[in-house]
């Protein structure tokens, strides 16, 4: 295995002890980059810093040195101290795990961070009585985890070339104009548009066509290899659901596409143009919105493919009838637009909804939105794809038939 570990244990820089004696001799081993860290905040900072570890080796007993308030840590919570548990309840690791304690580790604990990080996270007893018999024991352990998930290669790849991009994107836009950031923003204030969105989206745009021209990223992608087809169909659902729409935190600012949830039945995707939508909210000004209810799937399929979904059990159709139904996801139908696996609700991932473009027009006062927004938006491209679709349909233009002879006399040679 091949990679930068996270070595956090308050006592890996004490002499002879037993940490300072198993990092030693990990760091020894060449193909790892061991890092030692000795308190908790350090271990915080360095996983909110570093995103391309392969893995963090955690000691569940930690006893932070930083509980002592003093001059230099004047802006410490001593009413919340730092624990391993803090850590990994509150940041995201997309790493292997492997914490080891001097007593075992209730199986409650050990399940609840199972559950949230599945199959990465390992639990195991310290053994200080052989070095070299504890060292020989985690690289047997990490080295089963690289094996056992080769799929993990491809993000800490992912994040590098992220990371390098970054880098060069902020050099070349500061040596272009070191206040390049407030330039961006004045210029969308004095267009109206909302500025912190614009920023984030320009240099996102940027990060984009810097990877996508990334050649061992794209090779890596191109030489994924493995079987998906025995997926559990669930698991492809919360994929998609994932790729579809985003979950909102608490204080995100309203954005286009957006999913409010108004009344009863009642739902819309915000579809105001962002760049009007925090000045219309400021204002208590109305915002416009596509609406549906969730029933209006199964009516939809009921008329246009005679299939009843809360009848009929789909599993059982044949082939023909199932492929048939598939097509309705390619929204060839002008009048309305399908989306898959609504969140509609939490662990529901087949709550399909259809927009009909003739009547899911809807302008909302202030009072009709205010705190209605679900925690959920309709995630990039897909937002503008139904925008796109929306307009088009009211877009369109009527022009005369032509005769079937003249479509005849074009048709021959």
């Amino acid at each position: 295995m091949e990679g930068v570990i996270l070595f956090a244990d308050n006592n890996v820089f004490i002499q002879n002890s037993f940490e300072n004696k198993l990092f030693t001799k990990l760091s020894q081993e060449q193909a790892l980059t061991v890092l030692p860290i000795c308190s908790l905040s350090d271990l915080e900072a360095t996983i909110k810093t570093a995103s391309t570890y392969k893995a963090l080796i955690l000691d569940w007993n930690f006893n932070n040195p930083r509980q002592q308030k003093d001059d230099d840590f004047e802006d410490l919570d001593l009413d919340h101290p730092q624990t391993p548990e803090n850590i990994l309840d509150t940041l995201d690791i997309y790493s292997l795990i492997y914490v080891y304690s001097q007593n075992q580790i209730p199986q409650d604990i050990q399940d609840r961070y199972k559950e949230r990080f599945p199959n990465k996270i390992q639990f195991n007893i310290k053994n200080p009585v052989n070095i070299d018999q504890e060292c020989a024991r985690i690289q047997q352990d990490l080295q089963y985890f690289s094996s056992t998930y080769p799929h993990m290669d491809i993000p800490y790849l992912w994040s590098q070339s992220i990371n390098q991009s970054v880098q060069k994107i902020f050099r070349e836009l500061e040596s272009a104009n070191s206040f390049w950031i407030k330039e961006v923003k004045d210029t969308a204030i004095n267009d109206g548009g909302e500025p912190i969105t614009e920023i984030i989206d320009l240099f996102n745009n940027l990060l984009s066509e810097e990877l996508v021209q990334n050649e061992s990223l794209r090779t890596s992608l191109d030489n994924i290899n493995g079987d998906s087809g025995n997926e559990v169909p669930e698991n492809t659902a919360k994929l998609y659901q994932r790729i579809y729409y985003s979950q909102l935190t608490e204080h995100a600012p309203i954005m286009t596409g957006d999913i409010f949830h108004f009344i009863d039945d009642s739902w819309g995707v915000l579809i105001t143009p962002e760049c009007e939508v925090s000045n219309r909210i400021s204002q208590s000004l109305e915002l416009d919105f596509l609406t549906f209810n969730l029933s209006d799937a199964n009516d939809y399929l009921k008329k246009t493919c005679t299939f009843d979904r809360l009848k009929e059990a789909y599993l059982t159709f044949k082939e023909s009838r199932k492929e048939k139904l598939r097509k309705i996801f390619n929204n060839d139908a002008f009048s309305c637009h399908i989306l898959p696996s609504f969140p509609s609700q939490r662990n529901i991932y087949n709550q399909l909804i259809v927009i009909n473009f003739k009547n899911a027009y809807k302008t909302k006062s202030y009072d009709e939105y205010a705190n209605r927004r679900s925690n959920y938006k309709l995630n990039s491209p897909y937002i503008h794809q139904l925008r796109q679709r929306f307009i088009a349909f009211f877009g369109k233009i009527g022009v005369p038939a032509i005769p079937s002879s003249l479509r005849d006399y074009n048709l021959k040679v």
